[in-house]
């Protein structure tokens, strides 16, 4: 129940009790003004329709034999109003229209009171309702909010990986370019600086020219190896192998802020390959669980298989070697454990 429903409630109940109290009853005013209030009560407690059926039969038919619970009609009328099962506030007035002997200035106030209570239900049913239709019309708003707000989040860094993707193919692209055409370019002014030194030697121009074309060759080299090296995409690398072991089913769980160093990256892109090498080789795993996350003083990465268990040898293959040298070149450490399936 509503604070308006009780406060509309409790006005009606004041006007019957006023109502009441002008009746010649003497000391038995408080009865009344009881039922009255068990009544309502009563009537407010119970939502199903049977047991206020009772309740309201139990009062008019109390009304019939005890004038006096008249005046506490119009709040009964209020309590019994529903825009669903409006028969049963009429038939609140039923005592009143039958009683012949009520007193003539206390049938109209009832009447009258009780008409003011109807209309005042309804108008506050129409309320209550409206604003529970507002409320779910703000919750659906703010829902929809939240998802767009969600949905513009996920837009965001679907344009940010777009945007990472597309710089990193440039700056590969660059570097070809700069290798195809400048690097070549350079290399024949450079052989063709050699052919002149060899039938003319002793030049000093043309030892200073061949000594600037190497130093350009060096930059450009350096230049077109960090492009390239930048250009890696660590966690696209990785999607690539897992797209690339077919036989069993890959989870990757990627945590990462910030793009490693290169050495890192090479570090991990080989320890992951080799990995995969090793289980599409020598186990019959059907689950790989690949994780990797960014920690604040190191990288941590977790491979592990549901295979059979083997047994690892550094010194057969140079792979899980060359893993654990790439590691403790960088002051990592490689743990390799085995379970055994009980079952």
């Amino acid at each position: 129940m509503s604070k308006h429903d009780l406060t509309d409630k409790a006005v009606f109940f004041i006007c019957c009790t006023a109502i009441s109290l002008a009746q010649p009853l003497g000391v038995w005013h408080i009865v009344p003004v009881l039922a009255g209030a068990i009544a309502v009560g009563l009537f407010t407690y119970f939502e199903a329709l049977k047991f206020r059926f009772a309740v309201g039969a139990a009062f008019l038919i109390a009304c019939v034999f005890h004038q006096p619970l008249f005046p506490f009609i119009p709040v009964m009328v209020y309590a019994a109003y529903e825009p669903e099962r409006k028969f049963l506030a009429p038939a609140a007035l039923l005592p009143l229209a039958a009683a012949g002997d009520l007193a003539w200035p206390l049938r109209p106030a009832i009447a009258i009171l009780s008409v003011i209570a109807l209309v005042q239900k309804h108008r506050t049913s129409r309320f209550l309702k409206l604003r529970g239709h507002y409320l779910s019309l703000l919750d659906t708003t703010r829902e929809m909010a939240a998802e767009i707000k969600k949905q513009n989040k996920l837009l965001s860094e679907k344009q940010d990986d777009e945007i990472r993707m597309a710089r990193l193919n440039e700056r590969n692209r660059i570097a070809r370019e700069i290798h195809d055409h400048v690097g070549h370019r350079l290399s024949s002014a450079f052989l063709q600086i050699g052919a002149l030194l060899t039938h003319s030697p002793g030049q000093p121009q043309l030892t200073a020219l061949k000594e600037t074309l190497n130093l350009a060759m060096d930059n450009i080299r350096s230049s077109v190896h960090n492009l390239y090296e930048s250009s890696i995409d660590l966690v696209e690398q990785i999607e690539q192998l897992a797209a690339g072991l077919t036989c069993c089913r890959v989870e990757l769980k990627i945590h990462m802020q910030s793009e490693p160093d290169i050495k890192v990256k090479y570090a991990l892109i080989s320890a992951v390959k080799e990995a995969f090498a090793n289980i599409a080789k020598h186990s019959d795993a059907s689950l790989v669980r690949l994780t990797l996350t960014e920690h604040p003083a190191f990288y941590q990465l977790v491979i592990s298989d549901n295979g059979r268990a083997a047994s690892a040898d550094f010194t057969k293959g140079i792979g899980l070697k060359s893993i654990a040298e790439r590691v403790e070149a960088l002051s990592g450490h490689l743990a390799i454990f085995y379970y055994k399936n009980k079952g």
